[in-house]
């Protein structure tokens, strides 16, 4: 058996059971949480996502891989209560989203590759809480000079460590081609790495191109949400890779998130996430998942999708 991560220790992989390929059990504009903490209700948002975790895990899903990264407002130990009263498996991540810090240009790429690989080799922040995969992104802003660091960076502790990539990006300006060329400049093991938000894609000959290369693709950001595709031209575009015959490389989520901070004298976030995604991380379950069966998908596909595909990419195996 292999050792995967999570934010309450190490389990077996086979312990990982049903895996939602890239969520966040909380987010922030950056770390206004953790620098201006009187503007939140840590306790208030503590209870709101225990019982949205609580409701995750009673729905059916035992793991979720969360790529929250310091520039997302990952806060670790908020993780590890959450995790622990709700009983939802969480996998972390270490790595950085699309907002740099500068310190990155104050860094070569070997200094930042050490930061990750320190997070997931001894522990992230204070704490003993090892990383279990490496995030990294690219948008609209481009590749810069520093989102390429991060991405050399990236690249070099995947290769160090075994840890797998897995990957923000642009679906429409066709971003993962660009992450999968200065991965592999870097010596980062393919198979170790996923491009995720592939679903916001419906060329199919595009992200065939991806999974050419020995990447995984994750078909997340289920609902959908106007002008990306729904969430039935994501179940399509499933289904036409799986006709394809890459059932074995591909992985699906939501990028969902269980709370927000909550301000003082709030119960309920503001946040549209629930107008437009009112079962969250349940959707796929409740909603997507029946909508494959519908369309030809098999039961044992959907189980490859949310079971042994998640483990193999974890695991390395």
């Amino acid at each position: 058996m292999t050792k995967i991560q999570t934010v309450l220790g190490e389990i077996e992989d086979s312990q990982l059971g049903f895996t939602l390929s890239h969520e966040h059990v909380i987010v922030s504009n950056g770390e206004d949480s953790a620098h201006y903490p009187w503007l939140y209700d840590r306790k208030a948002t503590m209870a709101y996502a225990i019982k949205r975790m609580q409701a995750i895990k009673a729905g059916g899903v035992d793991t979720i891989i969360d790529l929250t990264t310091p520039d997302l407002g990952r806060d670790i130990e908020f993780m590890v209560e959450a995790s622990q009263g709700s009983g939802l498996q969480v996998v972390p991540a270490t790595g950085i989203w699309r907002d740099p810090p500068r310190s990155i240009m104050e860094r070569d790429v070997d200094a930042t590759a050490d930061i990750f690989v320190r997070e997931i080799e001894q522990g992230i922040g204070h704490t003993s809480v090892r990383a279990g995969a490496i995030k990294v992104a690219n948008d609209i802003e481009g590749f810069s000079e520093a989102h390429v660091r991060i991405l050399r960076a990236a690249a070099r502790a995947a290769a160090r460590t075994g840890t797998p990539i897995s990957t923000h990006h642009n679906a429409a300006l066709q971003m993962g081609t660009t992450q999968v060329r200065i991965f592999k400049e870097e010596g980062a093991p393919m198979d170790r790495v996923c491009i995720g938000h592939s679903g916001d894609s419906t060329d199919v000959d595009y992200l065939e191109s991806l999974l050419k290369e020995g990447v995984y693709v994750s078909i997340d950001r289920y609902p959908g949400r106007a002008p990306r595709p729904t969430w039935e031209q994501r179940n399509q575009t499933l289904k036409t890779l799986l006709d394809r015959g890459w059932g074995e490389k591909l992985m699906v989520g939501h990028d969902g998130w269980a709370a927000v901070w909550l301000k003082p004298g709030q119960t309920e976030p503001t946040s549209n996430y629930f107008t437009y995604n009112p079962d969250g991380m349940l959707h796929l379950s409740k909603i997507a998942i029946p909508g494959m069966l519908e369309i030809g998908i098999t039961r044992e596909q959907v189980d490859m999708l949310t079971r042994e595909v998640p483990r193999r990419f974890l695991a390395g195996k």
